[in-house]
């Protein structure tokens, strides 16, 4: 019997993931030293300006040859969208608009944006097909220099993050596989 004991010794090894998850340690090790070395891959990419989302970009021409006029805003428009989960109904509100060109008048619509009748908007048109339009407020301004520093700052410091994460994991994983 103390024969059998000290076999038994000597053969088992007890570890963190002695039972349930023995044997399975080094490929948990292994997928965890590759996902921490694929986390620090993106920290990088992150660091370096890499974005997750696209950002939100007008629809302006590159080569601006459209010329400026004012159009007035003419009358408003309701519609109402049921909800499809049950719920009250959404309301939709646009606004039509209307600017001459050459002595022939066009007419758009455009989404509300607190508008009101009779207000005149600046908006810009292509002389060669003058229903081509964009309405010309100013949102195409550049970003002053303090936001472009706080959002590559937060970016940086993303990074970073997204690194040191990764890095931890890896190290996690490598202890396990070895």
């Amino acid at each position: 019997m103390t024969k059998l004991i000290q076999i038994l010794a000597e053969d088992g090894e007890s570890g963190v993931f002695s039972g349930a998850l023995h044997g399975w340690q080094g490929v948990i090790g292994i997928i965890m030293a590759v996902t921490g070395l694929l986390i620090i891959y993106f920290g990088i990419k992150v660091f370096r300006g890499y974005k997750f989302l696209p950002e939100h970009e007008q629809n302006i021409p590159k080569e601006d040859n459209f010329l400026p006029v004012k159009a007035k805003v003419l009358q408003k428009k309701k519609t109402r969208m049921p909800s499809f989960n049950g719920g009250e109904a959404t309301e939709f509100v646009e606004w039509k608009i209307g600017y001459e060109i050459d002595g022939e008048k066009y007419t758009q619509m455009i989404p509300d944006d607190g508008y009101e009748k009779g207000q005149f908007l600046d908006i810009k048109y292509n002389p060669d097909a003058p229903e081509e339009y964009y309405l010309d407020n100013g949102s195409a301004a550049f970003e002053t220099e303090s936001e472009e520093k706080t959002e590559e700052n937060d970016r940086n410091s993303m990074g970073i993050l997204f690194a040191g994460i990764g890095l931890l994991i890896g190290v996690i994983g490598v202890m396990l596989a070895i």
